[in-house]
Formats: structure tokens, sequence, C-alpha cells
């Protein structure tokens, strides 16, 4: 078997553990990872983290920690496998952990959108178009008591916000005072992060649907609905 060969088998292997975690079949994951593993062994950082995937699903946490720790013993930039070390860490209580982790996460996810070229242009109109189109949909009267909350495109969060504990990997923030509320003496905004979506969901119509619930859920957080209460009032 050649090279391109090898690693297209092996991409299709590792997307179907992939899609068999999705549909919460531990048992087509595992056949899988051991499709993985007799194409390249046991210790290749994708398969190992594609073992402690299911270890997670299937156990928790706890189990899938040792795994994902030798992924990074063997592949120090593995960003997933930090996301979940931060996840465990934070888990645990272990705040300072948890922090080194995700900054790890921020600083690998920047370089692969650079690799990967994730947010051109034309991505960030399409995001923007879209959130547009449904901010004019937004019913009265919360359209109006919208009006002076700015919706802002960012590329993924602050290294500032990822100190502070907030997930790399948020696709949508609301920060600020919400609505009603005049004593808070801070702006609001709603932040939609362009590359994390464009990262998650690369292509339509995942992606302008991802847009458009994250938008929701945000828009929820500024009028203290949860998401029952978003139904209710024609904002799902």
């Amino acid at each position: 078997m050649d090279h391109d060969e090898h690693e297209r088998r092996l991409g299709e292997s590792l997307d179907a553990v992939d899609r068999a975690l999705c549909e919460g079949d531990l048992d087509a994951a595992r056949r899988a990872l051991a499709a993985c593993v007799e194409l390249t062994g046991a210790d290749d950082p994708d398969v190992l983290y594609a073992g402690a995937c299911i270890a997670w699903q299937d156990s928790g946490p706890e189990a899938a920690g040792p795994v994902l720790e030798r992924v990074v013993e063997l592949e120090p930039n593995h960003a997933d496998a930090h996301y979940g070390l931060g996840q465990l860490a934070e888990d645990r209580g272990e705040r300072s952990a948890m922090i080194a982790h995700l900054l790890k996460v921020q600083s690998l996810d920047a370089r692969a959108d650079r690799a990967a070229r994730i947010g051109t242009a034309t991505q960030l109109d399409h995001v923007e178009a879209v959130a547009r189109k449904l901010l004019e949909t937004v019913p009265s009267p919360f359209a109006e008591r919208l009006e002076h909350v700015p919706v802002v495109l960012e590329r993924r969060p602050s290294r500032d916000l990822v100190k502070a504990g907030f997930d790399p990997r948020a696709l949508g923030l609301f920060e600020g005072p919400t609505d009603g509320d005049r004593e808070t003496m801070a702006p609001t905004r709603i932040v939609l992060y362009v590359n994390n979506l464009l990262a998650d969901y690369p292509e339509d119509p995942m992606l302008s649907e991802q847009i458009q619930v994250t938008l929701l859920h945000e828009i929820g957080h500024y009028f203290n609905l949860d998401e029952d209460d978003m139904v209710r009032l024609g904002l799902d």
C-alpha cells in the first residue's frame, strides 16, 4: 500500500470513529479504532486520541486522562488532546493546569487557521450576512430592545479571555448587562467567533444553521431566556 492510500484509509477509519461516537455506537467506534490500529499501530497520536475519545464516552474523563497524556507526550502540539486535558483539569478543580492547556489550544488553533486559510474575507462576509438576515427576523418588541446591542465578529477568543478560563473553542459570547439592567455600568455586546464556527462547521448548510443557533443562544442570554422561553416567544 502506498503512502497516499495508507493516509486515505487511516483518515476514513478515524472519521468512522467520530461518526460512531456521535451516534453513541461504542461497538462501531471500537471496530473502527481496531482498523486504525491495524493500519498504523497503537502508538500513533491520532489513533491514541481516538481511543481516548472512546474511553471518555464509555467510562468518563478520568479513564481518558492517561491516554491523553500519552498523546501529548508523543505529539506535544496535539491541540485536541490539550483541549481534553483542559476539560479534565477543570473537572478536577486544577485551574492553573486548565488554563495552561487552554492557552496551548488557542495558540495551536490559530496556527492551524493560518495553515488551512480559515477566516478569509469571503467567509467573514458569509457569517456576517447570515447573522444580519437572522437579526432582521427577530420579532417585535425584541428587535427594538436589541437595537443598541452590537453583534461583533472576532476570529477566536482573546488570550486574556482564555487566561480568565474562557473556552478557546467557544462559538459565541454574550457579555455586559442584560436587558433591563440599568445599574451595571458596562457595554453590552454579542460576539460570534468566526474561525471557531468555520473550524467546526466548514460547509453549508450546517455552517449557516450553527451561526443562527449561536446568535440566538447569545440573544437568549441578553434577554435572560432559557430554551423553552426561546421557543415560546418565537426566538428559536
